[in-house]
């Protein structure tokens, strides 16, 4: 039975489910904001959770790649020191992303954290009384390129509700 789920939710599986579930949720975010539906399903742990196990079990797999704890015992720890190789360099890096498991890692990391950056610009929107549709812009850009979102978003708050705080 494990085996036939590991088989259904091949990397290809997880990264369409993870591409397609995240846009009904930043549709509601960008045009029904303050909606009763889009703050139900954007003010649960259920989605973050999900992306989460899904990230932690992907993570999983790219350490310990046979997933088994027997291997985990007789590894050498200096094995998984490898996946950290990122920090060394661009070229380091680059040698990763010809992994595809790890660019799944990665690209799940980059959409959870655009989804909860979209899900504050657009909470703090209507808490600072800025007008969905001028906000439209920057959560798209957020969900395209997370921190020019954020940027413009923030940019755009100190021109309107000119409060720009970093403590909130």
């Amino acid at each position: 039975m494990l085996e036939t789920i590991k088989e259904f939710f091949s990397l290809e599986m997880i990264y369409q489910f993870a591409n397609i579930g995240v846009i009904p949720l930043w549709l509601l975010i960008i045009l029904a904001p303050s909606s009763k539906i889009t703050q139900v399903l954007v003010n649960n742990l259920f989605i973050p959770f999900i992306m989460a196990l899904t990230y932690g079990y992907l993570a999983f797999e790219q350490i310990y790649p046979s997933g088994a704890f027997d291997d985990f015992i007789k590894k050498d720890p200096l094995d998984v020191l490898n996946n950290f190789k990122l920090y060394l360099g661009l070229d380091e890096l680059m040698s990763l992303m010809d992994n595809t498991l790890f660019v799944l890692i990665f690209w799940i990391h980059f959409l959870a954290l655009s989804l909860f950056l979209g899900i504050w610009i657009a909470k703090d929107a209507i808490k600072q009384g800025i007008n969905k549709f001028i906000v439209i812009f920057p959560l798209i850009l957020t969900y395209f390129s997370g921190p020019v979102g954020l940027f413009l978003y923030l940019f755009l708050r100190l021109l309107i509700a000119q409060k720009f705080r970093l403590h909130d």
